[in-house]
C-alpha cells in the first residue's frame, strides 16, 4: 500500500527528522535523574536540587535569548521562544512538590520515556508536529490517532514499569486504575496542546502536571 493510502503518512524527509529528533530526546531522557533522585535522595532534597535547575535554566535562558549563547537541539521555533527544558524544569519541579513521591515518579518517568517515544515516532509521521500549526494561528490541532495509539501504550507500559518500581522501593503500590488514568492524562497533554492565539504551553508542562492530577483523581475513586 503506498504512503497515500495508507492509514500511517511519513514526512518526506523523515530520516532527518528521525535523527534531529533522536539527539533531542537523548537529552531529554535526562530528566530520568530526578525519579532516580526522589528514590535515592528522597523529596526534600529533589525540590532543593530542582529550583538551583530552574535557576540556572533561567540563567541560561535569558543569554539565549539575547544571542549570547546558542544551544544543541533547540527546535527552530524556540530561537526567539522560551525552550522546551526550562519548561521541563519547572513542571517536574511542580510535580515532586504536589503530588506523592510515588505519583511524582511515575508522572515524571511518562514524560521522560512517554514524551521521548512520541516524539521519535511523531518525527517520522506526517502531521505530527501540532504546536508548529497552532504557533502559525491555528485554533485546533491534535496529532494523528496512530500516535496518540502508540504513546498511550508506550505510557501504560511505562504505568506499569513504575508501578514495580516504586512498590519495590517502598514508596507505594500503584493500582492499575491508576497508572491507567495517569496514562490517559499524559497522552492527552501530549496529543492536544492547550493553546491561546499564537501561545502554546509547552508539554514538558502540561505532561507531568496532568498526569499526577489524573492519577490522584482515580486514587481518591
Amino acid at each position: 500500500m503506498s504512503p497515500r493510502g495508507s492509514f500511517i503518512k511519513l514526512n518526506a524527509q523523515w530520516r532527518i527528522y528521525f535523527y534531529r529528533e533522536v539527539q533531542r530526546k537523548l537529552i531529554h531522557l535526562t530528566g530520568l535523574s530526578i525519579p532516580i533522585s526522589i528514590i535515592l535522595l528522597g523529596q526534600k532534597i529533589t525540590v532543593y536540587a530542582l529550583v538551583l535547575s530552574m535557576v540556572s535554566a533561567i540563567i541560561v535562558e535569558r543569554y539565549k535569548l539575547q544571542g549570547k549563547i546558542k544551544l544543541p537541539a533547540v527546535r527552530d521555533y524556540e530561537q526567539n521562544r522560551v525552550s522546551g527544558y526550562v519548561y521541563y524544569v519547572l513542571g517536574a519541579l511542580l510535580t515532586v512538590l504536589l503530588f506523592p513521591p510515588a505519583i511524582a515518579v511515575t508522572a515524571i518517568l511518562m514524560l521522560s520515556l512517554g514524551d521521548a517515544a512520541s516524539g521519535i515516532i511523531g518525527s517520522i509521521i506526517k502531521g505530527s508536529n501540532v504546536r508548529a500549526n497552532l504557533l502559525e494561528g491555528k485554533r485546533w490541532a491534535t496529532k494523528p490517532w496512530p500516535l496518540v495509539l502508540s504513546t498511550f501504550l508506550i505510557c501504560l507500559l511505562v504505568g506499569y514499569l513504575s508501578s514495580v518500581l516504586v512498590k519495590f522501593t517502598g514508596l507505594a503500590e500503584l493500582e492499575f486504575a491508576v497508572y491507567l488514568a495517569g496514562s490517559i492524562g499524559a497522552t492527552a497533554a501530549d496529543a492536544i496542546p492547550l493553546s491561546y492565539r499564537k501561545w502554546v504551553v509547552d508539554d514538558n508542562f502540561t505532561i507531568p502536571i496532568c498526569t499526577g492530577i489524573m492519577m490522584t483523581l482515580a486514587g481518591l475513586m
